[in-house]
């Protein structure tokens, strides 16, 4: 019986990491190569396939390559983050991002870990995505958000890349009230993509001028004829950028704290609930830095000194092994 197990277990496997080998079709488009077929179980269903302008490549392909440039240019060609392939994590490691297209109960998944044969980071996206989807740009900002910091924790993964998807909708996201209690701070780091309300009012408290940027939009969505830009509103990049450095300032003092690796941390590492009050402590050093700060930051920042206290008197760190980090 165990024998079969371990088979089957290994057919499982090997079927999993073989399914790139059916994607015969490849499209390149900047630093992206989207991977799709047209037959087989892979294959993309019959209404993606339709190549109405006769390129060769089917609109549906196009479209998400689109979407992905896009996003490319305006994050870090305008707003100034840093591009995954650039970050020590994975520089010369990974020399592109590639997409494959393939059947998915999720909308799409970012792997924070390298292809090394094919020496890329993969995106996994649906062939079953509706035409005004932003799930293309919303993985991609995870890997922005990969190439930054170790830390996983999805109430700051996915509000965060909630946050980065009004770069492309009309308007600014839904705000809530900044938590005023210890009790509030917990209760967010328990929410995933309900946290977007936490990094909007991050975000809009954060921005010294007002939401429109400036940039040259270049591509429309296909099937709406519409830019994928739909306007030039987004509160706080700056913010949000700055508290990526902090992460990526932090990782290495948690892993020495914690004794880790280096970029080799385990899952359940990266989504340690140890984890938030480094994510918290990041935030702080972002806010204490802004010129102007209205008394809700200021109450915040206040806050996350109170948590940070609680969180020392939790652990079995001695002052010895582990002190607080100086901001």
């Amino acid at each position: 019986m165990k024998f079969f197990l371990f088979f089957f277990l290994f057919l499982v496997s090997l079927s999993a990491s073989d399914y790139l080998k059916t994607l015969t079709h490849v499209y390149k488009q900047d630093e992206f190569r989207i991977y799709y077929t047209l037959k087989g179980n892979n294959s993309l269903p019959p209404k993606n396939q339709l190549d109405v302008n006769h390129n060769g490549t089917p609109d549906y392909v196009e479209n998400i390559a689109n979407q992905l440039s896009e996003v490319s240019k305006l994050f870090i060609g305008n707003f100034g983050f840093i591009h995954p392939l650039n970050q020590p994590r994975f520089k010369n490691k990974a020399n592109f991002i590639d997409i494959h297209l393939i059947p998915l109960k999720v909308n799409g998944a970012a792997r924070d870990e390298i292809d090394i044969k094919n020496k890329s980071l993969v995106i996994k996206l649906s062939v079953n995505l509706i035409p005004t989807t932003l799930t293309p740009m919303h993985e991609f900002f995870h890997l922005i958000q990969y190439g930054y910091s170790m830390f996983n924790n999805r109430w700051s993964m996915e509000g965060q890349a909630r946050w980065a998807e009004n770069a492309f909708r009309k308007g600014t996201g839904k705000q809530k009230k900044l938590p005023s209690s210890i009790q509030e701070m917990k209760e967010l780091t328990n929410t995933i993509y309900e946290a977007s309300y936490f990094w909007e009012r991050i975000a809009y408290l954060s921005s010294n001028t007002n939401s429109t940027f400036s940039y040259k939009r270049q591509y429309k969505n296909i099937f709406t004829k519409k830019y994928w830009i739909q306007d030039k509103t987004l509160y706080g990049y700056n913010i949000i950028q700055n508290i990526l450095k902090n992460y990526q300032i932090y990782d290495k003092e948690v892993e020495i704290v914690y004794n880790f690796p280096h970029y080799k941390w385990t899952e359940k590492q990266q989504k340690s609930f140890n984890n938030n009050l480094y994510i918290f402590l990041s935030i702080q050093k972002a806010l204490i830095n802004l010129a102007n700060k209205n008394k809700e930051i200021s109450d915040f920042i206040d806050l996350i000194n109170q948590y940070k206290h609680e969180e020392y008197k939790c652990t079995h760190f001695t002052k010895n092994i582990f002190s607080p980090p100086v901001l």
